[in-house]
C-alpha cells in the first residue's frame, strides 16, 4: 500500500510503500493491512504505527486528523504531527500536569471549545509520552 502523511501546513512526514498500518480511531486501534474498500476515518490523538516495505516499523504522535482511505493508498492529513519528541518525558509529563490542571480550571468556567481543544492538547501530549517511551 502507499501511504503519506501530511500536515494540514502541507508537510509531509513521511511517503512511501507500507505493508500495514494502526490508525488511533475513537472505537481504538485500527490495523489495516490491505484495503479495497474506499473509506474515511476520523482519528485522534494518538500514534500511528506502521511497517513499510523494508520490515522497519515506525511510529509518528498524530493530532486529530483524518484517514482517506482506497484501493492501495492511505492520505493521512493531521493538525499536527511528531516524528521524534522534541522534549525530555520528564518536561512532556510536568506539561501534561499543567495542561490537566488548565482544564480542571476550565471545566469550571470555560466554553465548550476551549474545553475541547484543551483536551486535544492533552491526548497529543500523551501520545508525544508514548512515542518518547517506544
Amino acid at each position: 500500500m502507499k501511504l503519506k502523511i501530511a500536515t494540514t501546513q502541507n508537510t509531509t512526514a513521511y511517503q512511501g510503500e507500507i505493508r500495514e498500518i494502526g490508525l488511533p480511531t475513537e472505537q481504538g486501534l485500527l490495523t489495516i493491512k490491505q484495503t479495497n474498500t474506499p473509506s474515511v476515518l476520523k482519528l485522534i490523538p494518538g500514534i500511528v504505527s506502521f511497517t513499510d516495505e523494508k520490515g522497519s516499523i515506525q511510529n509518528i504522535s498524530i493530532s486529530k486528523g483524518i484517514a482517506l482511505i482506497s484501493p492501495n493508498e492511505i492520505n493521512i492529513t493531521v493538525s499536527t504531527l511528531t516524528t521524534s519528541p522534541l522534549k525530555k518525558i520528564t518536561e512532556l509529563r510536568n506539561n501534561q500536569y499543567l495542561l490537566e490542571l488548565k482544564l480542571a480550571k476550565l471545566k469550571n468556567t470555560g466554553d465548550i471549545e476551549s474545553i475541547n481543544m484543551l483536551i486535544n492538547q492533552i491526548e497529543k501530549v500523551k501520545a508525544d509520552i508514548l512515542l518518547a517511551n517506544s
